[in-house]
């Protein structure tokens, strides 16, 4: 069953139902809403309550019958005016209307903007993140210059990741066993990564020495999914000969830094981020 609210000019009041609102003695001018309006009407222009509004209209004076009705010419048309005719637009229709209008705003706004530069989303590789905010009632621009200062402050930072790789992530070993006449066993290779992202692949070069200092033989170690400000390690092969190991980090790859690292690769003079990819 349909709710009604009313106004009486200072407060609203409500939900009654139509029984309750016969109580209430409604008025033709009484402002009324139910859920499904866009804005406040008149009781006189809700059908439901038409029989129930209470009319202060007089009735006319009463005259003899007969000569009432010895004119049969029917009553002077009178146009309606053009306000009356604005007035009774439905209110949807309305509402419609300012909504195509404020739309019809907002898009050529956004391509005004688009077109002069202020929304690129390719202006910043690492980051394609603005967040839509809407920007009607508020300065555009600063939204724009909060949204520039955020994605150069974070290009900066995972710039200094890559290119400082080597601080943040690094290999070890843990205290594996040797035998002084030669040979390495329980061999675990720890990575440690001081970055704020997930390292999807390390992979690290072991060497294993011998007594003199050289290298008996060399291993490549992978290791995968290394967890942000977090150690992994896996198992490394044993040897039937050494008495030391020596781990290195040698590649590196995270999509989430948008980092390709080879420390075999030599970045050329001038590059200012040579280990930027997209994964």
């Amino acid at each position: 069953m349909r709710k009604y609210f009313i106004h009486n000019g200072e407060t609203e009041n409500g939900p009654f139902d139509i029984e309750q609102l016969k109580t209430m003695q409604i008025k033709s001018e009484t402002p009324i809403w139910y859920e499904g309006l866009q804005n406040w009407t008149t009781g006189n222009n809700v059908d439901e309550l038409k029989d129930i509004i209470n009319s202060n209209s007089l009735p006319p004076k009463f005259e003899n019958f007969a000569q009432q009705n010895s004119s049969l010419n029917p009553p002077i048309f009178s146009k309606p005016s053009q306000e009356k005719i604005q007035n009774d637009i439905p209110e949807k229709k309305k509402s419609l209307r300012k909504v195509y209008i404020i739309s019809g705003v907002a898009c050529a706004l956004i391509l005004f903007l688009f077109l002069n530069g202020n929304i690129h989303p390719n202006r910043y590789p690492e980051t394609n993140n603005y967040n839509g905010d809407n920007i009607f009632g508020i300065d555009s621009s600063a939204v724009y210059t909060e949204n520039d200062r955020i994605n150069d402050e974070l290009t900066a930072k995972n710039r200094n990741y890559r290119n400082n790789i080597e601080k943040y992530i690094g290999a070890s070993t843990n205290r594996y066993s040797y035998n002084e006449l030669g040979g390495i066993s329980n061999l675990d290779i720890i990575v440690t990564n001081n970055t704020e992202y997930l390292i999807d692949e390390a992979n690290v070069n072991v060497n294993y020495i011998k007594d003199n200092g050289g290298i008996y033989k060399s291993e490549i170690v992978t290791i995968y999914n290394i967890p942000a400000k977090q150690d992994k390690s896996v198992s490394a092969p044993e040897s039937d000969r050494g008495t030391s190991v020596e781990a290195k980090i040698q590649t590196i790859s995270s999509k989430k830094l948008h980092m390709c690292y080879d420390n075999t690769f030599a970045p050329k003079a001038g590059e200012i981020d040579p280990y930027f990819c997209k994964q």
